[in-house]
């Protein structure tokens, strides 16, 4: 019993771990990056809804209420706009727990941390009106679901109800996936789909066998209403987000005749760039499960297939529709790496000694890599020919270690090489995915280009005011024929005039903004201007191979800089009485 209770202390500790860096990488300088223009939409409907207007909520209004809930107890800032997000992108490493008896406790465990610091959703919680929350809420049903616990699936579901249209594709992906199941697979397969078991998971398959009686139905159904009209409502407080909520249905359904997505292409590239050690774990996986009939193994890969298939034909597409992918992918790689992760079997030193040879090989490999994309035109053949030769010569080690002395040894120690390589470069992507590299990236994750020079616009701003009023954001400023959320997000705290016609209509504010292409009689002779860059697009469909090669190592990309105008009445600036 002592041991029980010592190994289920520790299995908590790990999950507190994983829950903790999670969390830790995702609030690390999350306020730092400006919202783009699709982040700042939603974060001024919470605004709005903070200072008790009533806005048109979008079809996340559970990001709305709980992140205008965060704006009243805190203040509205970046870091605020991307707080819900982030807390619930660090729940989602807690989600194995739930699972552990379907998967077993050490793949569980593993999967814990790959959530934790998975690229793909680092990227996704440290946005503003992220996908991920409806990601998060609806497998927290589903594990609540299996356990038996009725309320807590109730309260997760009406979340997920209010969190968007992605919640729609994840649940096409498992009905289809169970669809297949049931054509191509009329009997599960015997296997060991849980491997590890213990007391307590023993307990949650016992409590998942009670029947659902009618009153159990009306339990659950009134968790999911009362969750849904007490969130949606912001709690009682405003009714819009109810009928919010079900706008997620014709939002997604209607993306079906919307044909402006990003290329399929790039979903792939980005799934093979981002998850590079998942991708290949997962392969291996679902070889060794097919081989073996494995039925939990089969039913992921379906999961995966299902997945993938909706996210490339929905003709809106974007690079976060992957965000169901990725479910399935970790658990499938999570599996796969419980099986590498055992006692040395034959010689320790010789086992590590094929791991140092390994990564070191895999390191040159990569080195060599490196300089065919950052140098093009430095002998890139030559280095493509050390490049195979390099991988070729770590195949014929690991195949003479085999046979000429053990071939658990070459086996181990080349995995674990192979496996710490490829944790290297998964955390180079997850720090790159996140923002948190020291230059800014191009990643793929957000819908809206990035903003430029957002701090230099309102420094400036800030300054002019301070010299005219003494204190910061008290000029009035009418932004002329932008359209740009972000723009506003950024100016929240001034007195905006928004000039949708690009007209001041004859009037003389302190400050305008506008495109470069704006000018008037009025603005040439009364006003001083300076040019600053605002939105930054990455060039995707432009690039070239050495592009995407450059890109795969630094995240830098060709651009496109969108400039707008800063025009200052003269009679603000300093100098303006000297002229006088």
């Amino acid at each position: 019993m002592m041991d029980n209770s010592r190994e289920r202390n520790l299995e908590y500790g790990l999950y507190a771990l994983a829950f903790g860096l999670a969390l830790t990488i995702r609030l690390l300088r999350l306020g730092e990056l400006p919202l783009g223009d699709d982040e700042a939409r939603w974060a001024l409907q919470a605004l709005d809804l903070a200072k008790g207007l009533r806005p048109v909520m979008g079809a996340q209004p559970a990001y709305v209420v709980l992140t205008g809930l965060v704006f009243f107890i805190l203040q509205a800032s970046n870091f605020g706009a991307r707080l819900v997000p982030a807390l619930f992108g660090a729940a989602l490493s807690l989600l194995p727990y739930n699972f552990r008896d379907r998967l077993g406790n050490k793949p569980a465990l593993i999967l814990a941390f790959f959530l934790a610091f998975d690229p793909g959703f680092l990227a996704l919680s440290r946005l503003a009106g992220s996908p991920v929350m409806v990601v998060t809420a609806l497998l927290f049903a589903w594990g609540a679901w299996r356990n038996g616990n009725l309320r807590a699936t109730g309260i997760w579901a009406g979340i997920a109800l209010l969190s968007g249209p992605l919640l729609w594709p994840g649940l096409l992906g498992l009905a289809l996936a169970y669809g297949l199941l049931r054509v191509f697979f009329a009997a599960q397969p015997a296997s060991s789909d849980a491997p590890e078991r213990s007391d307590d998971v023993e307990q949650l398959r016992l409590n998942r066998s009670a029947p659902f009686d009618r009153k159990t139905w009306l339990v659950l159904a009134a968790s999911v209403a009362g969750t849904y009209i007490v969130v949606g409502s912001f709690f009682l407080l405003a009714s819009g987000g109810l009928s919010a909520g079900l706008a997620s249905i014709p939002v997604y359904f209607g993306g079906w005749l919307d044909f402006t997505a990003v290329p399929g292409s790039r979903l792939l590239i980005g799934l093979v760039s981002y998850e590079l050690m998942a991708v290949l774990l997962a392969l291996a996986g679902l070889v060794r499960g097919i081989i073996t009939r494995d039925g939990l193994t089969i039913k992921l890969g379906l999961w995966l297939l299902a997945a993938l298939v909706l996210a490339l034909i929905y003709p809106s597409r974007q690079v976060a529709d992957l965000a169901w992918v990725l479910i399935p992918l970790l658990v499938l790689a999570a599996m796969e790496v419980s099986h590498y992760l055992i006692p040395i079997q034959d010689g320790t030193w010789e086992t590590i000694g094929m791991m140092a040879f390994t990564s070191a090989i895999l390191v040159f490999a990569a080195l060599n890599y490196a300089a065919i994309a950052m140098v093009p035109s430095d002998q890139p053949q030559i280095r493509g020919w050390i490049l195979l030769g390099s991988l070729g010569l770590l195949v014929v080690s690991i195949a003479m270690v085999a046979f000429g002395w053990s071939a658990s040894t070459a086996i181990q120690g080349g995995v674990w090489g192979s496996l710490l390589v490829l944790v290297i470069y998964t955390l180079s992507t997850t720090f790159a995915s996140g923002g948190l590299r020291t230059y800014r990236t191009f990643e793929m994750w957000p819908s809206s280009p990035y903003l430029g020079q957002v701090k230099t616009l309102v420094n400036q701003m800030n300054d002019l005011s301070r010299w005219k009023t003494g204190v910061n954001a008290t000029l009035d400023v009418t932004i002329a024929g932008l359209d740009s959320p972000a723009l506003l997000w950024s100016l929240r705290d001034w007195p905006l005039t928004i000039s949708p016609d690009a007209s001041l209509a004859g009037s003389t504010p302190a400050i305008v903004i506008a495109s470069d292409q704006f000018t008037t009689p009025d603005i040439q002779s009364n006003y001083r201007g300076q040019d600053l860059t605002w939105r930054v697009s990455p060039l995707w469909e432009q690039g070239l191979m050495s592009d995407w090669l450059q890109w795969s190592i630094l995240h830098k990309f060709p651009q496109h800089d969108e400039k707008i105008i800063l025009w200052v009445r003269s009679d603000v600036f300093i100098d303006s009485q000297n002229n006088q």
